[in-house]
């Protein structure tokens, strides 16, 4: 599982569908993930190989999915037959299986076709949202797990990288008078950070402008942290965007408008990069006492444990929603 929860919903009734997929979602943002459901209105149009079924959390099934009118009468789609085709595909996702005709009867379906794995509801009472929030629950419990969690905080924070990168792009363009200070700063703030590095890098770019900044970004050893410092100082060198940075700020990462002016370097700094170096450093292994400590930030050790986890995907969610706002600002007005 990565930033978003994957559901395939089988239903053909658009009211209850709506309403129902509403609080369902609701219940899964709280949790501190995106949403990506899939709805499937026709079942006779489901193709098990247009699926990575693999990479959905949940399959929600209605009993009786679609009803075709032929020639020689009316055919019914079952939602017992998608299940044994999804089951049949070697596909193990947890799957809830429910009816508007109670759940005995769909217990009794379930039975006298052999269904493995599969849990059960009725659609009309309050039972269907509870034993949906409980699969919800289950798949996040799977998540919360150091390995799940920075691979998660790798390849989010590569995307944030990217993003950073085509930022400082597209702003670059933009600097005019104020390039030549950027240009100092990165030589003597960034390059000359690691003497070993840096004359190779300084050599290399000595000019540093608008045909060759892409490439120095690229450079292994300009890493995610002067990527975003440079960032800071490209927004900064720009009144117009440092106000509007200030927007997005207090919009997306609920930074408080009181405190003044919020730097991104120092707050993408000190909520993503040095969480992310910690576990891409951390052993999977428990303290004496069965503690799993991610390393040192700021002096204070940081325990790996479910709080960690919700605070680390509400923090990328959060600066995924920031740095799209500052690229579509950005792109439309520089």
């Amino acid at each position: 599982m990565d930033l978003a929860f994957r559901i395939i919903w089988f239903e053909d009734v658009d009211e209850w569908y709506n309403t129902t997929s509403r609080r369902v979602s609701r219940y899964i943002k709280d949790k501190n993930f995106k949403v990506e459901i899939k709805r499937v209105e026709k079942a006779s149009d489901f193709v098990i190989e247009k699926y990575q079924i693999q990479n959905y959390d949940l399959l929600i099934v209605d009993y009786e999915l679609e009803k075709i009118y032929e020639p020689d009468g009316v055919k019914s789609i079952y939602g017992s037959e998608i299940i044994r085709m999804i089951r049949s595909g070697n596909f193990v996702n947890d799957v809830l299986f429910y009816s508007s005709h109670g759940f005995d009867v769909i217990s009794d379906v379930m039975k006298q076709e052999g269904l493995q794995g599969v849990f059960v509801a009725d659609r009309d009472n309050g039972e269907f949202l509870e034993m949906v929030k409980l699969l919800i629950d289950k798949a996040v419990r799977r998540a919360d797990n150091l390995i799940n969690i920075r691979g998660v905080v790798m390849d989010t924070t590569s995307e944030f990288d990217n993003k950073i990168r085509d930022l400082i792009s597209i702003i670059w363009r933009t600097l005019g008078d104020k390039e030549s200070e950027i240009v100092n700063d990165i030589k003597k703030k960034i390059l000359k950070d690691n003497i070993k590095t840096a004359e190779k890098l300084n050599e290399k770019y000595f000019d540093i402008n608008a045909d060759n900044i892409d490439a120095l970004l690229n450079e292994r050893d300009f890493s995610a942290h002067r990527q975003a410092r440079l960032l800071g100082w490209c927004i900064e060198s720009n009144e117009t965007l440092k106000l509007k940075l200030q927007e997005i700020l207090e919009k997306y990462l609920q930074t408080d408008k009181e405190a003044g002016q919020i730097k991104f370097f120092e707050l993408y700094n000190d909520e993503i990069i040095k969480y992310r170096n910690a576990l891409a450093h951390v052993k999977n292994a428990p303290s004496i006492d069965s503690r799993v400590i991610i390393g040192e930030i700021d002096g204070k050790q940081v325990q790996f444990d479910k709080k960690l986890c919700d605070q680390l995907r509400k923090k990328l969610l959060n600066y995924e929603k920031a740095l799209d706002a500052m690229y579509d600002y950005i792109e439309s007005n520089c």
